[in-house]
């Protein structure tokens, strides 16, 4: 494949693109998030990296597909997944944008689950995606929390451990959200996305997560968590020291009121990490996360959905 091409195909496409960057609203940084989160990774699956790229000329014009195969996630959800990162062209012509999104079903994606997460910023390739029989299954909001100036009260954490992960897989099997993308997905088994959250908390007790963070008051079980990552490789390529807060879970039953305890005590310590922002990524439907992140002087950033297709 001609690198040029590649290269022509991200310019014409680089305002969109530059949203797919997960720090794309730090304006004062988004220049290097872009080159590091979206061009690169770009060439470098071009050039034989990690993933796949489709390729298909309609009428003169060629349409790249980039995606990979998730071997895990076929597993987990007993069916072969697959996750489109990036449709790459270099003209605006909505019908040949659907006969090539057509063509990479019918050769690539087949009886497969294929998901996207596609920022709102991409609207024509959203709606071609959508005449195409991709389902929105999650909009997905990224807020940003400016540590050097968090305040707030403090409350008594501890880092999980070992011991806690029975009681973590079961509280986050318990408090389901039925809008985000696993449960809300109607080609997903419902049952297998409760144990995914829970196998996704256990995982990241043993160490997928940087940090998993439970109260440790005096007389209140720890029952519920908050999970988060670093992130220190990206700081010095985009020049903006940022971490994300995961994956939470909280027992209405024993722990109401520790959501926002959690998420004040974990800015504190990805604070003392060295991180100068903290990410977070609510499904939209979960109002009352978002005005926990609000009234905690949080702000929003970006927006996305998630969008997936299965033939039924």
């Amino acid at each position: 494949m001609s690198n040029e091409l590649i290269k022509s195909q991200i310019e014409f496409r680089r305002n969109e693109l530059l949203h797919y960057a997960p720090t794309s609203f730090f304006r004062n940084n988004s220049e290097k998030s872009f080159e590091y989160f979206v061009k690169n990774d770009i060439l470098s699956k071009a050039e034989g990296g990690e993933g796949e790229i489709y390729s298909v000329d309609i009428e003169g014009h060629t349409y790249n597909f980039f995606y990979e195969f998730l071997k895990w996630d076929s597993e987990f959800f007993k069916m072969p997944t697959l996750k489109l990162t990036y449709i790459l062209f270099g003209e605006t012509n909505y019908a040949k944008l659907l006969k090539a999104i057509s063509a990479f079903k019918e050769n690539v994606v087949k009886s497969n689950y294929i998901f996207i997460e596609i920022p709102s910023e991409d609207i024509f390739v959203i709606q071609a995606l959508n005449e195409s029989l991709f389902r929105l299954v999650e909009t997905r909001m990224t807020y940003y929390l400016d540590l050097n100036k968090f305040t707030n009260n403090r409350y008594a954490v501890r880092e999980a451990q070992e011991s806690d992960i029975i009681n973590l897989k079961k509280v986050s099997s318990e408090m389901v959200n039925p809008f985000d993308r696993f449960h809300a997905d109607v080609c997903l088994d419902p049952v297998i996305a409760d144990s995914f959250l829970g196998v996704f908390a256990e995982e990241s007790v043993k160490g997928f997560a940087d940090y998993v963070m439970v109260p440790n008051e005096e007389g209140v079980p720890a029952d519920s968590f908050l999970t988060a990552k670093y992130y220190q490789s990206w700081w010095d390529n985009i020049d903006l020291k940022v971490s994300k807060m995961v994956l939470s879970a909280v027992s209405s039953k024993t722990n109401q009121g520790w959501y926002v305890k959690l998420i004040s005590e974990m800015a504190y310590h990805l604070r003392e990490q060295g991180a100068e922002f903290a990410l977070m990524h609510p499904a939209s439907t979960n109002k009352a996360v978002i005005h926990s992140y609000e009234k905690l002087g949080c702000k929003l950033g970006k927006v996305s959905h998630i969008l997936t297709y299965k033939l039924r």
